[in-house]
């Protein structure tokens, strides 16, 4: 009867300790506001480089920026569109904390680079992919 307690006992703590660390270690999709918290400034696009600003805006330290860089290719002809766009989409990664209200540069130059063509233009873009927030832990008051 002992044993039995003790294993019931055991599990428990077991079971708290596992649901403690899975709540420290969670994870949730922002919303699109929040999302939005985290913005590029300053941007500027050319076939040869994109440049631009990550400015932190939430209240809490972020890491782990990912950066979207989107070369979308313009057809001069759209209604004769060719067969192989040259349109292609990378991805940048800073390694850099940011704490709340701090920022940072990006630079992203294309390699390969870019083709020089005749039939078409290049119009680049660049988002904020993703990024992690930390959030310290709490203590809970007694």
């Amino acid at each position: 009867m002992k044993h039995s307690k003790l294993l019931f006992l055991g599990m428990i703590a077991a079971l708290a300790f596992s649901f403690c660390a899975g709540a420290a270690l969670a994870q949730r999709l922002l919303s699109p506001e929040e999302a939005k918290a985290v913005a590029i400034k300053e941007l500027k696009t050319t076939t040869s480089e994109v440049t631009g600003v990550i400015v932190n805006n939430t209240p809490h330290t972020i890491r782990e920026i990912e950066v979207l860089i989107h070369y979308h290719w313009v057809w001069a002809n759209e209604f004769k569109p060719g067969l192989d766009s040259p349109g292609r989409v990378s991805s940048l990664k800073l390694n850099k904390d940011l704490l709340p209200g701090e920022s940072t540069t990006f630079r992203y130059v294309p390699d390969p680079p870019l083709p020089n063509r005749q039939d078409g233009w290049f119009a680049p873009e660049a988002a904020v992919a993703g990024f992690t927030i930390v959030i310290p832990p709490t203590t809970a008051s007694r």
